[in-house]
């Protein structure tokens, strides 16, 4: 049997080797990984809800930039979210993530998502989120990541509320 190398004990233990992880390192890279995946998570829930809405979409073209901003969710919440970088997120995905993905393709289709009452401001919110989530590399990584990530999921679950009838 074989261990893998993430397992392995270091090839040399010394007590002044700085390249060795200490508990108190192995425990913070140990939250660092929790923050992330729940922001993944987070990141797969609310864009699993956005191509909800771009699945009932009529224009077509609406369809396919929810669709987009869907994919952006799911990356912005995930593989941008690098320890070390510079926090920012490219130009493509700050643009899809814009505020404006409420007014979908309306510059060319002449209307407006349809969406129902209360999921204008929760899709806003989400996609916010997620264009800031990178730049939590620049600060307290696990907290900020913890307090985005409940925020996204306190969003996606307004948004899934609001496509409700209501109880009458």
């Amino acid at each position: 049997m074989t261990t893998s190398a993430l397992s392995a004990p270091p090839l040399h233990s010394s007590a002044h080797d700085d390249n060795v992880p200490n508990g108190e390192d192995q425990a913070q890279r140990a939250a660092e990984l929790a923050a992330l995946h729940r922001a993944a998570d987070a990141g797969e829930e609310a864009a699993a809800w956005v191509r909800q809405l771009a699945g009932r979409q009529g224009e077509e073209e609406h369809g396919r930039l929810l669709e987009r901003v869907a994919e952006a969710i799911v990356k912005a919440s995930s593989r941008e979210i690098i320890p070390g970088s510079d926090g920012l997120l490219t130009e493509e995905l700050r643009y899809t993530l814009a505020a404006d993905v409420v007014l979908g393709a309306s510059h060319t289709t002449g209307t407006l998502p349809e969406l129902h009452p209360g999921e204008r401001m929760p899709l806003i919110a989400v996609c916010s989120i997620a264009a800031t989530l990178p730049s939590c590399v620049l600060g307290d990584l696990v907290r900020e990541v913890e307090v985005l990530a409940a925020e996204m999921e306190a969003a996606t679950d307004a948004g899934r509320a609001a496509e409700l009838p209501a109880a009458g």
